[in-house]
């Protein structure tokens, strides 16, 4: 299976904790991440353990994905396992103090259900410009706080 390894990183006008409230918190997905169309959360609270489901778009196709986290530390960190999609691996969100507020990342870590190396280097260049794109957003909602 092909391995996709892609980071985006954003710095934000707010404190860790203004940040991850909105980060960490999958009923507000749908507010900055572009391809989230639709969320529902199975286990309420962020532990580990806890699973969210999601149905969405990406790369023109209608994807449904399952995450649990695998590892939780607020604000700074939110690991989730993706349990079931088109993609397998993890989804790092990190947060930590920087010099005008938070330097914000998110890794997106795994394999892609299709075969194919030509198809991680196809994924990666949109999968970038969404984690960017999607950072951009997220940047814009803590900073209007």
């Amino acid at each position: 299976m092909p391995v996709l390894d892609v980071t985006a990183q954003t710095e934000i006008a707010a404190e860790p904790t203004d940040v991850a409230s909105v980060m960490f918190d999958p009923q507000r997905e749908r507010e900055w991440i572009a391809e989230v169309e639709r969320v529902d959360v199975i286990d309420p609270a962020i532990r580990p353990g806890a699973r969210v489901r999601r149905t969405g778009r990406f790369l023109g196709q209608d994807v449904v994905w399952s995450t649990a986290v695998e590892s939780f530390h607020f604000p700074h960190a939110l690991v989730l396992q993706v349990t079931d999609g088109p993609f397998a691996g993890t989804f790092t969100y990190q947060i930590q103090r920087g010099g005008t507020g938070s330097v914000v990342r998110i890794r997106a870590r795994g394999e892609l259900s299709m075969p194919g190396a030509a198809l991680a280097a196809m994924a990666e260049a949109p999968m970038r410009a969404a984690l960017d794109a999607n950072l951009g957003r997220l940047k814009t909602i803590v900073e209007k706080k």
